[in-house]
């Protein structure tokens, strides 16, 4: 069952990490609206100021890659309608020409009110789908169906502990979120390489990986 996150986890103070290449994301939907940090808007293609402030979700949607978002259209749906926590492993092109690939771990759920929010991480997993182990097509899984169902476990524990992070003192803070961070990262890397099924995804060949 997914855990029950607090009504005022949007909107939180600081979204700050210490690895360049995992970010943090929360989405208030009845607001029309998704922020992420730094990391977040560098591999998205906004400015800090416009990730920090929030963008509309029509604008977060044009990132992702149409081929991916065309695909498990119902199970997104459906998740976006229902709640639960999700994976998906795809491309987006934060600038024409460019591409890369990340994996997004969330959870969507409902306030009191039946408000529905979402709140996760993105980590850039480019340089696993370089490396040949990791290719294949883009993919959205939710939790019953997840691949390595002990890794989705570990990982829902590190989101806890980062959360319970943000109460420490600002020197304690400097000596363990890089850790935390680069548990998230590591663990992210690993659920994306338990994804990889099937043939190697085709690269439009105007398309770079950056």
């Amino acid at each position: 069952m997914p855990r029950k996150l607090p009504e005022n986890a949007l909107w939180s103070g600081s979204l700050t990490l210490a690895v360049p290449s995992i970010g943090f994301w929360e989405t208030d939907f009845e607001a029309d609206r998704t922020r992420g940090d730094a990391v977040m808007a560098r591999l998205f293609g906004w400015s800090e100021s416009e990730a920090a402030e929030g963008v509309a979700i029509s604008r977060l949607v044009s990132v992702f890659h149409p081929d991916d978002l065309a695909q498990d259209q119902e199970r997104r749906r459906r998740i976006h309608e229902e709640g639960g926590v999700f994976v998906w492993e795809h491309r987006v092109v934060p600038a024409p020409g460019v591409v890369r690939w990340v994996l997004a771990r969330g959870q969507y759920w409902r306030n009191a009110k039946g408000r529905m929010f979402g709140r996760g991480i993105v980590i850039d997993v480019t340089d696993s789908r370089r490396d040949g182990h990791t290719d294949g097509p883009a993919q959205f899984l939710t939790t019953p169906e997840v691949s390595g169902p002990l890794l989705e476990r570990m990982a829902e524990r590190a989101l806890e502990v980062e959360e319970m992070g943000r109460g420490v003192d600002d020197e304690t803070a400097k000596r363990v979120r890089p850790l935390i961070a680069g548990l998230l990262y590591e663990l992210g890397r690993q659920i994306s390489a338990s994804l990889a099924v099937g043939p190697a995804a085709e690269r439009p060949s105007d398309q770079t990986i950056h």
